[in-house]
């Protein structure tokens, strides 16, 4: 682990909030990792994103989803319509004297767009990585994910789910992920497809609304979340600053894969631009 220690961060929701100071702050970013992972994951993994986006000027925010790092709640159990109310609680807590960009993660793409068609207000702009977006639900859809919800919110949802694997192409980086015991590599529960369909409605029923500086990066080997969904976002929002990165051959997690790097000089050049 790295000697980064986050300070406490107080947020009106009951899930666990770090923050990271810059040594020179030129604006602020809030993290929301995705489903099975936790938010200090983010200093030695997923290519040290929290050290690097400090140096590159950024005071960076980050909170656990429910069930997840030192979130309370049953592991991986998670309302992912109510996540974001914690989101927007995180934002209400941030200072207001900085820029504000957000960025999330997979399962955190899609409640990061939820914040965003919420209250696109005060945000500077937004990144959504291998988001879990989902296309607009069909009827049955709804119903069979409502009786399973409402049946066995904890119990797995009845599709495979991949395995790590599937999650970068780097064997090194393989390895410390099995090892990590704070990542849940399980099926996902039956609360999370319910509420994760319910959510992309949401945020479909309100793209016109979508005005704020959007980049979308995904893999076209990504077996956990479907590029295409980014694609289809990317095409229905009203902003007329939005960009596209879909990364040829790369899996899950594009910040740790084996193309890591061009990903990387792409996010921050992105970003960059539009601190002022």
């Amino acid at each position: 682990m790295s000697n980064l220690t986050p300070a406490p961060w107080l947020i009106d929701a009951p899930v666990a909030g770090y923050f990271f100071k810059a040594p020179k702050p030129k604006a602020q970013i809030l993290l929301q990792h995705g489903y099975g992972e936790y938010a200090l994951r983010y200093v030695d993994q997923y290519s040290k994103l929290i050290p690097k986006l400090l140096e590159q000027g950024f005071d960076v925010y980050a909170i656990d989803l429910q069930g997840h790092g030192n979130t309370a709640g049953e592991r991986a159990l998670i309302d992912v319509v109510n996540a974001v109310d914690d989101h927007l609680a995180a934002r209400d807590a941030m200072p207001k004297k900085l820029p504000t960009f957000l960025m999330g993660h997979s399962l955190g793409g899609i409640v990061t767009a939820g914040s965003v068609v919420r209250n696109p207000e005060n945000l500077e702009a937004v990144v959504l990585s291998s988001s879990a977006m989902q296309t607009p639900s069909k009827g049955w859809e709804r119903s069979l994910s409502k009786v399973m919800a409402a049946i066995a919110p904890s119990g797995p949802m009845p599709l495979p789910r991949p395995g790590i694997e599937a999650l970068t192409r780097d064997q090194d980086l393989l390895k410390i992920i099995d090892a990590d015991k704070e990542m849940f590599t399980g099926k996902a529960k039956n609360l999370v497809a319910r509420t994760t369909l319910m959510l992309s409605d949401e945020v479909w029923s309100k793209v016109s609304s979508w005005v704020v500086p959007t980049l979308f990066i995904h893999g076209d080997q990504d077996t956990s979340t479907d590029h295409k969904n980014s694609i289809s976002l990317h095409e229905a929002i009203a902003s007329t600053d939005k960009t596209l990165k879909i990364s040829a051959g790369g899996f899950h997690e594009l910040l740790n894969d084996t193309i890591a790097k061009t990903v990387e000089k792409d996010l921050f050049a992105w970003l960059d631009k539009r601190v002022k």
